[in-house]
């Protein structure tokens, strides 16, 4: 069973997106950090006959309170929780979630052949239901939101599992060989009331555990798993991780409507026999190949601070210079209202605003606050920039609170590299790398 970090935490609800598509007027998109112990994006889109602005908050608010009232129920970190209240009093009567969710680890273990545990450490040990209780939350969620609210579209992301209402979606799925935040899927896939999981070690390691043996499985870097539940996505997407790669394909096939790829360590990709159905052809766009050593990069890691519960949340603006302080490349810009974006007034100034959305793949969970982003040694055209001096910058903003920027050089040239730009009071110090790309573990 996987032994995971605790994503059951109560949530600091501070949206760092709520973003306005020219192209879909009647799409709203909310995203908040340290939520569940992680981040959530939750994508609204109404039917255009009412304020779509506040209705979507409304439904955001809905879906909002529904985490916060089942994080209260199932946390195992938090001492009196509904779960650690019957842990030390097991005659005591439980809520219908709570029951819900026990039965759901006795069903998964027997269907998983005891690959899922309530208790994932071994008997006797502390339970933990982390890994479908943040499925059942999404389920929940999603349902209270479409029930609350008939003829909306939805779709929420809690963690990189995401679950689809209402209309379809394309969604991406993470390549765990370069699982950067702002770097292109492995693949796209087309859901429509499903939801999708996706488990596995190219984001920290060979830390999954069979239950059965108490050992991991280090060959799967990672398993994507399409359901028409994110529960049933989320346990046979770790069960694939463990297990072999032919028996965790069974277990896929045996549930009606589940389809699933894995990736291993090596690259090697499987589907299984329905899996196909599901994905879309991407238009291939070709690139001009790095002048840098093969398979180099500049990897830029970034944990944003955790802001004050129901505060607003850093706007951030990312980019390349050349030493004559001329643009390169603009690599992301997340933030709020469109309308407050240009207070990134160095990024807007360098590169006239562009945006990246990183709400719809699927991925594996990461710590709240935490982002990694690449740049591959491209300018904005597609064409090969010599090996030189750049400067990296990195700029945030609240708009009800503090503005923060920083620079770097780093040189990329034939060997690795590392700067560290100091922290502020909107993000921890940042760690910047060129040199190889990392495998997935």
């Amino acid at each position: 069973m996987l032994n995971r970090r605790s994503f059951l935490m109560l949530p600091a609800l501070a949206p760092l997106t709520n973003f306005n598509s020219a192209l879909s007027t009647n799409r709203r998109h909310f995203h908040y950090d340290f939520v569940i112990g992680t981040s959530m994006d939750l994508v609204v889109w109404t039917d255009g006959k009412r304020d779509s602005d506040i209705f979507a908050q409304r439904v955001a608010a809905s879906a909002l309170r529904e985490i916060e009232r089942l994080t209260a129920i199932l946390s195992t970190r938090q001492i009196d929780s509904e779960i650690r209240q019957l842990e030390r009093n097991p005659s005591r009567n439980i809520s219908a979630d709570l029951s819900a969710i026990l039965d759901l680890y006795r069903s998964w273990n027997s269907r998983t052949d005891g690959v899922i545990s309530l208790q994932p450490d071994g008997p006797g040990t502390a339970w933990n239901v982390d890994a479908l209780g943040k499925a059942y939350i999404i389920d929940r969620a999603v349902s209270v939101a479409a029930k609350t609210f008939p003829g909306i579209g939805l779709l929420l992301n809690i963690g990189g599992d995401i679950a689809v209402r209402g209309r379809s979606h394309e969604i991406g799925v993470a390549n765990p060989a370069w699982p950067h935040d702002n770097a292109d899927p492995l693949t796209w896939i087309s859901l429509q009331d499903r939801a999708v999981a996706t488990s596995g070690t190219y984001a920290r390691g060979a830390h999954l555990i069979d239950a059965r043996t108490g050992i991991a499985n280090p060959n799967a870097a990672s398993a994507t798993v399409i359901a028409r539940d994110a529960v049933t996505a989320n346990a046979l997407a770790t069960a694939l991780s463990v297990v072999s790669q032919e028996e965790g394909l069974r277990m896929v096939e045996r549930v009606e409507d589940a389809e699933a790829i894995r990736i291993d360590r090596n690259g090697t990709e499987f589907r299984t026999s329905g899996f196909a159905k599901f994905e879309r052809v991407r238009r291939i766009v070709q690139t001009a190949e790095s002048n840098w050593p093969a398979n180099y990069e500049v990897s830029i890691a970034i944990t944003l601070t955790n802001p004050i519960p129901g505060g607003d949340f850093p706007y951030l603006g990312a980019w390349v210079e050349n030493t004559s302080g001329k643009l390169v490349r603009a690599i992301v810009l997340w933030g709020s209202k469109d309308k407050y974006k240009p207070e990134l007034s160095s990024f807007w100034i360098a590169t006239g605003g562009k945006d990246s959305l990183i709400y719809k793949v699927t991925r594996v969970t990461k710590g709240p606050g935490s982002y990694k982003i690449a740049w591959n040694g491209l300018d904005d055209d597609g064409k090969a920039v010599p090996k030189g001096t750049y400067k990296i910058t990195i700029e945030t903003n609240q708009y009800h609170g503090t503005y923060a920027k920083q620079s770097g050089l780093i040189v990329c040239g034939d060997s690795p590299a590392t700067i560290t730009l100091s922290g502020t009071t909107n993000f921890e110090p940042v760690s910047i790398k060129y040199g190889p790309k990392p495998t997935a573990a």
